[in-house]
């Protein structure tokens, strides 16, 4: 792809369907932005919010965004440019999932404070005399473990601090003009942390206590507030308020003030800031920017308004016990319009300047990439000698986008030298990628699985220009690679992999150039592309599929224990239950609520939705704009055998309609335990017919560690799902190739085709061993 190139400085966007929280018509669906945003603080500046993040051994580190309605938010800058040290260069070592954890942001004398800590190390502040930069970055006498920043209303300084058991340091000014700060408190003999210890949350069953971290800290209405977050339910974690007028001394009350899986179970929302939203009369609505753990995808920010309640703040609703998904924009006094969007991913290299987007994996070798030295191309010099991609320098990376994406990059290859690799990873700090190896005069396209060659082709040693695409399905920690030679027709290699996942940075797209001999090769990178099947909050048409996890609303009470109301759950509808969601615990009278559900021209024709239960007589009324409204179809739900063997059922509409609609899904049955729903859809035309079962399946071994599965295409059939070695992998297409499979191992397959009517049954099993 060829551009005209531009002599701006700020780089060109190129339109993207990243998430779009912003529902466009004064509504946000959470997540706000649905990538890795963790460990998030939030402060209001005149009328601009700023929030901050961590990113640990990613560099430019602690990304800054603004907003003018907490929906929407832009890049800034980055707070930190780069840590010293051989480790975060990748040399003798390396800082994955370590460098600056758990930011705190404040504004404090017409400066923007940033302040982090690094383990085993030091808490560091960077300082700013506007959001943009520059930045400048002070090291502090001692470790702050998750330090949450205040400037008291008296001039002093406190940083509360501490994981399990909190203490309180006190810092001063020691530079007015640059705002420098220092640590007056001291370690005491035998003491685990700086200052004094002020309070342990009652856990007296973890070894941690409460495991209480990720500390901020307000004065408000003469109480002092520290947001910390303890342990709670299934190993996952909640947010609490302490509560005291006395910082230092006490006494300290503490209340829970959300306790919620959201849309997610099993992984509790935590660790956030709540800031003002002044009103015109006077008063403040408060809001909260509070993260969720998406396990691979990363720590995504969710917004959720804040109810002061008895001098608590509750986030969510029901006192923090219901977090929101779909809810009213903040009330912000005076503002214009904010064109809903999402922050920039894709990248056409066509100005001198980096976009905000990317970071590099550990610091960069700044002399071995250029935008310059070919205009509209970013140039990869090799800036490391090894063998594995988790130590090469100048790994460019930007997040994952949930929740699915594509990532596709295009490579000028011309001038890689003998033994170089270079290509498009998925990784955290382990990888797999697909790139090209330049051997002996002779190229290659390969499938590389954390260190384990998988599969190889061999392309024109000629060769200049490759497009490589990496796939991430969606709701699977999975991920599928192909390759073109022209741009325009792609060929998958390999088979599907999972992602090596460590302890805390979601997963990341990479483009890397590394040499396994001698230095001295580059490739230019002409662009990077990232798209969704989706872009804009839970915005769904007719004829597909909608993940029924992703309602805007729900029927909630109370519910302390998590006993009472529906909640999502992996399915256990196929042997690898972990890669698609369902929601479960439904009873009669429990609803269900989408909002934006577009029935086009008044096409649809019928309902179809995917459910288990092992009960009879339960029904799915379908109703437009309320739970007693219009009714437009009822479906009978069948007992399956099980409550978690689905099947998809079907119910006609019975009248027309047409545009966006309000859909209620009302559940009628058993009072517990009624039914799982996996997903629903509205279909026009004639309902299919299931598939037949996939026929002349096919397993022929290529070589050793590879085996090729084909067979004929079943009538009907939208997509295949494979059964290889007892284990599930799901819409695969013919062909389809498993790899780095052991030498001389046995394996068995079987395939079955579905569409929206259903499943085949499987097909004949085929017991092969590779040779």
């Amino acid at each position: 792809m060829r551009r005209e190139v531009t002599d701006l400085t700020t780089p060109t966007i190129i339109p993207t369907n990243g998430w779009i929280a912003d529902n466009g018509n004064g509504t946000y669906t959470n997540p706000i932005m649905w990538g890795d945003y963790p460990d998030n603080d939030i402060i209001r500046v005149g009328d601009t919010y700023y929030m901050s993040s961590t990113s640990m051994h990613l560099f430019p580190g602690c990304p800054i965004m603004s907003s003018k309605d907490l929906v929407n938010w832009e890049y800034e800058s980055y707070a930190v440019d780069r840590m010293e040290g051989d480790p975060y260069d990748l040399i003798h070592g390396d800082v994955y999932d370590e460098g600056p954890w758990a930011t705190s942001l404040r504004y404090h004398n017409s400066k923007f404070y940033l302040m982090f800590n690094i383990n085993g190390d030091a808490a560091y502040v960077s300082i700013a005399d506007r959001a943009k930069g520059p930045w400048t970055l002070y090291k502090l006498e001692d470790e702050l473990y998750d330090p949450g920043l205040l400037f008291d209303d008296d001039g002093k300084i406190y940083v509360v601090h501490g994981q399990g058991e909190l203490y309180l340091s006190e810092l001063e000014t020691v530079d007015e003009e640059t705002g420098q700060l220092s640590i007056i408190t001291k370690r005491e003999p035998d003491a685990k942390r700086n200052g004094k210890k002020i309070y342990a949350y009652p856990s007296p069953d973890h070894p941690y206590n409460g495991y209480n971290e990720g500390a901020h800290v307000y004065k408000i209405n003469g109480y002092y507030y520290i947001l910390t977050t303890p342990i709670w339910k299934h190993g996952s974690k909640k947010e609490v308020a302490i509560r005291t007028k006395d910082l230092a001394n006490g006494p300290y009350e503490v209340e829970d003030i959300i306790t919620s899986f959201m849309n997610f179970w099993g992984n509790g929302i935590h660790q956030g800031g709540i800031v003002d939203v002044p009103q015109e009369d006077g008063s403040s609505e408060w809001w909260a920017i509070i993260f969720q753990d998406r396990s691979k995808l990363g720590r995504v920010p969710t917004l959720q308004p804040v109810t002061w309640k008895n001098g608590w703040p509750y986030m969510g609703q029901v006192d923090g016990e219901k977090a929101v998904v779909t809810h009213r924009k903040p009330n912000i006094s005076n503002l214009e319009y904010v064109e809903p969007k999402a922050p920039p991913t894709s990248d056409d290299f066509s100005t001198n300047t980096l976009g905000l987007q990317w970071q590099w994996n550990h610091n960069p070798d700044n002399r071995k990439w250029s935008l310059e030295e070919r205009p509209g191309f970013m140039r990869l010099h090799t800036s490391s000698v090894t063998d594995n991609l988790t130590y090469a320098r100048n790994t460019l990376t930007q997040r994952v986008v949930g929740p699915d994406c594509k990532g596709m990059v295009k490579l000028d290859v011309g001038h890689m030298a003998d033994g170089d690799f270079a290509g498009l990873c998925l990784m955290q700090k382990n990888f797999t990628f697909i790139g090209i190896k330049n051997e002996e005069g002779h190229k290659s396209i390969l499938i590389n699985d954390n260190a384990t060659e998988h599969v190889c082709v061999n392309i024109s040693a000629g060769m200049k220009d490759v497009w490589l695409r990496a796939e991430i399905p969606r709701h699977e920690y999975r991920m599928e690679f192909s390759y073109s030679l022209d741009g325009i027709h792609f060929t998958r290699l390999g088979g599907r992999y999972d992602m090596h996942y460590g302890t805390y940075v979601g997963m990341r797209f990479g483009i890397f150039n590394y040499a396994t001999t001698n230095l001295g090769g580059y490739v230019d990178v002409d662009s990077f592309e990232l798209t969704t099947t989706e872009n804009q909050g839970n915005l769904f048409g007719i004829n597909r599929k909608i993940d029924a996890e992703r309602y805007d609303d729900q029927k909630f009470v109370s519910d302390k224990e998590l006993q009472i109301n529906s909640k999502t759950e992996w399915t256990n509808d196929d042997v690898n239950s972990g890669y698609d969601l369902s929601i479960s615990n439904l009873k009669d009278g429990d609803w269900l609520q989408y909002d934006q559900v577009d029935l086009g021209t008044g096409d649809a024709a019928w309902f179809n939705a995917r459910v288990a239960s092992s009960l009879t007589g339960g029904t799915i009324e379908v109703r437009l704009e309320s739970i007693d409204g219009d009714l437009i179809s009822t479906l009978h739900i069948s007992n399956t055998g099980d409550i978690n063997k689905y099947v998809n059922a079907k119910s006609d509409l019975t009248k027309k309609v047409a545009g966006k609609q309000k859909v209620y899904l009302v559940f009628h049955g058993a009072s517990q335990n009624m039914c799982k729903l996996n997903w629903f859809m509205f279909g026009s035309g004639e309902f299919p017919q299931i598939p037949p079962v996939p026929e002349n399946l096919t397993v022929v071994g290529e070589n050793e560690s590879i085996l090729n599965m084909k067979w004929d295409d079943s009538p009907g059939a939208l997509q295949y799902d494979m059964m290889f070695d007892g284990s599930v992998i799901s819409n695969v297409t013919s062909d389809f190739s498993q790899t780095g499979l052991a030498p001389r191992s046995s394996h068995t397959v079987k395939v079955r085709a579905k569409n929206f009517a259903g499943y085949s049954e499987w097909s004949d099993e085929v017991t092969t061993v590779n040779h």
